[in-house]
């Protein structure tokens, strides 16, 4: 809720952006709603902690991260986080408490993205990428790729080659090729030592549910 982040911004921060959400012209999948946002702050909120980074910046930045959203396979979507990030002086000039912070949340939003292939200048951008990566690893990752390939038709996996092992990975039509071209990549990505810790376990969660998915699927050969 609002009130649980400590900050005396984040209330009227959040009704903005929830004004915002049901305002935009492109509908959201399940992986990037408000759910997925706030999830991201309070990662980025418990990193900030751990790294020393400033919390005040790195919580708006979360929350602010995915401003523009356009459907992953979109021609846009790699392009977001610098839109999201153009936006954002105007969201701490109208913000009380963060007028004087707008530069480096913004960096920080600019450089979050995968797909953007943002590189994090400072360690409250190093939070936010971590925050926002951590979200696509454990079971909250599984549940979230699935739900992003079903907003825009992709199968779960290849009927025949499921693990592509005889053919091109292509996570815009099966899901799960999304693990082996992403997110099994991300946990060697890290930019924060807690960031590392926290995806090592997540990573192993994920894993675990690859090799039982695997049984599951040699059983029914």
């Amino acid at each position: 809720m609002a009130h649980d982040f400590p900050f005396p911004w984040s209330a009227s921060l959040l009704a903005r952006l929830r004004a915002h959400l049901a305002a935009e012209s492109f509908p959201r999948d399940a992986a990037h709603d408000l759910g997925h946002i706030l999830r991201v702050a309070w990662l980025a909120l418990r990193l900030a902690k751990a790294e020393g980074a400033d919390p005040e910046i790195c919580v708006a930045a979360a929350l602010l991260h995915d401003l523009v959203y356009r459907p992953k396979n979109h021609p846009e979507s790699p392009l977001t986080a610098q839109m999201a990030a153009d936006l954002v002086p105007r969201w701490c000039r109208d913000t009380a408490g963060l007028e004087g912070r707008a530069d480096a949340i913004a960096a920080a939003v600019a450089s979050h993205s995968w797909s953007g292939g943002g590189v994090p200048a400072s360690p409250e951008a190093a939070v936010v990428q971590d925050a926002d990566r951590l979200e696509a690893l454990g079971a909250i990752g599984i549940a979230r790729v699935f739900a992003t390939g079903a907003s825009f038709g992709a199968g779960l996996w290849h009927p025949e080659d499921p693990w592509g092992e005889g053919r091109d990975l292509d996570d815009k039509v099966w899901s799960l090729d999304h693990f082996q071209k992403k997110l099994l990549k991300l946990a060697a990505g890290m930019k924060t030592a807690a960031g590392q810790r926290l995806a090592g376990d997540r990573q192993r969660a994920m894993l675990a549910y690859l090799s039982a998915l695997r049984a599951e699927l040699e059983a029914g050969d």
